[in-house]
């Protein structure tokens, strides 16, 4: 079971956003890059010049960069859901309820059985 965060759009016409509470592997795997191709745009472009920043300062300290490539994309891989906290904030969206499931799908089909406005409300302005 994963926790899910619901993140809305102010104009509401547009199904809300799900981040899942875990590990991101892809963030692991592929440091800022991953956060650039999750859609974070503008943290991951900031990790990106942080790991630069890095990068020069371990090549000037005569330091192996192994270890300190790993840390920072095990902290970012660690940190994803914050960070996609705070770049939702930043593109005005609004934090919603908490949603326990299985998978993306089965938080999505729980937080509309919670909220059976809000199904209504966004079939509506589909049909539109």
């Amino acid at each position: 079971m994963t926790t899910y965060t619901t993140w809305f759009r102010a104009d509401d016409r547009r199904p809300p956003v799900l981040v899942a509470e875990r590990l991101s592997w892809r963030v692991l795997l592929l440091g800022w890059l991953g956060l650039v191709i999750q859609g974070s745009w503008i943290a991951g472009l900031l990790a990106g010049a942080g790991s630069l920043i890095l990068l020069s300062a371990v090549q000037t300290a005569h330091l192996p960069l192994l270890p300190f490539w790993a840390g920072l994309n095990l902290l970012l891989g660690l940190c994803t859901p914050d960070i996609r906290a705070w770049e939702l904030r930043l593109n005005g969206l609004t934090a919603g309820p908490i949603v326990v499931a299985q998978g993306h799908e089965a938080a999505m089909l729980r937080l509309l059985e919670r909220n059976p406005t809000l199904a209504r409300t966004r079939g509506n302005m589909a049909e539109a």
